[in-house]
């Protein structure tokens, strides 16, 4: 089979792009599979999730599970299959899957998506598009999708439209996280964040774009996209209702609401997902919260301090170390 890449920059557009993709191609093959989530993933738990889902659809059979890894592929040499295996950040991680991959009939393809261009070129991936960073009218349309789902500015926020766009530094995931929380906004409100994005000269420029879409919020939402950036990213929707059903909050329509400011994803079987980006600016913002307020613990010896006083202890829902 044929191997490509896709690299560039976190943020930049690589798992939208390999998506778009997917959905155009996958027709054309009998068999298709976008792996997310590589990173991170040891060699023996890639290679039986590979399996696993390759077995279920040769099988026609859903949720199959294997205790080995000595699979065989005899009905896959004649199939034609597409794999992306998205967020690939370690080499042992294709190599895992470069026997299972080596077996896939004629006309497979893989794309591989990865942060480092280097190690697509260590695996002998020679086909390889590096996503760069679009140029300032291309950033001022894609910000715009977003703002006011049209490819240009409405009128009179032209040069505030282009000077956010600037701020946000050209990034496909700051782009559309503030232009989605600026939807529908009147002026003063988008000076007023354009003023916070120009004054927070600490933070890098993601840091800053993130955190406009984040406190963005209501106070409910900020809540509900904190537990997904500490606990429920990667989790199905039916799960996290169960979980923060009871506290007051209407978690469907809560995930709805970050679905429509770009702040998750939520696929059609349900999983959410969250950039790890923005999952780091949800931990981020929780350690700027006073201590003894916080919702949630993700610092070992602030949970020490917070759990032995009993008045502090009150406010805790989630621990996570």
């Amino acid at each position: 089979p044929m191997i490509a890449g896709i690299s560039g920059p976190p943020g930049i557009g690589k798992t939208t792009i390999a998506r778009a993709l997917y959905n155009q191609l996958s027709c054309d093959f009998s068999l298709s599979y976008f792996m997310e989530n590589v990173n991170g993933s040891s060699r023996s738990s890639l290679k039986i999730r590979f399996q696993e889902h390759l077995l279920s659809r040769i099988l026609n059979q859903s949720g199959m599970k294997i205790c080995h890894l000595d699979v065989r592929y005899e009905r896959l040499r004649n199939q034609k299959v597409l794999i992306i295996l998205d967020d690939v950040d370690h080499l042992d991680q294709l190599d895992a899957l470069a026997g299972d991959v080596s077996r896939l009939g004629p006309g497979s393809r893989v794309i591989v998506i990865s942060e480092s261009q280097e190690l697509l070129h260590q695996n002998g991936i020679n086909y390889i598009y590096h996503v760069r960073f679009p140029s300032n009218e291309e950033a001022l349309e894609i910000f715009c999708r977003y703002a006011f789902r049209e490819s240009s500015p409405t009128n009179g926020f032209g040069k505030l439209s282009r000077r956010i766009t600037e701020l946000c530094g050209n990034l496909s995931l700051c782009l559309s996280v503030v232009g989605s929380s600026l939807r529908g906004k009147k002026k003063d409100e988008w000076e007023n964040v354009m003023r916070r994005l120009e004054s927070s000269v600490d933070d890098g420029y993601i840091q800053r774009a993130l955190r406009v879409g984040y406190e963005s919020l209501p106070d409910k939402y900020q809540i509900l996209f904190l537990h997904i950036a500490v606990f429920f990213n990667k989790k199905d929707d039916d799960h996290v209702n169960a979980m923060l059903g009871g506290c007051n909050l209407d978690v469907r329509l809560g995930l709805r609401n970050l679905v429509n400011r770009s702040l998750i994803g939520l696929s059609t079987n349900g999983v959410i997902t969250m950039h790890k980006l923005l999952e780091q600016t949800g931990r981020e913002a929780i350690q700027r919260q006073e201590l003894r307020t916080r919702h949630i613990l993700i610092n070992a010896h602030e949970i020490c301090l917070i759990l032995q006083s009993d008045t502090d202890a009150k406010a805790v829902a989630g621990i996570s170390f």
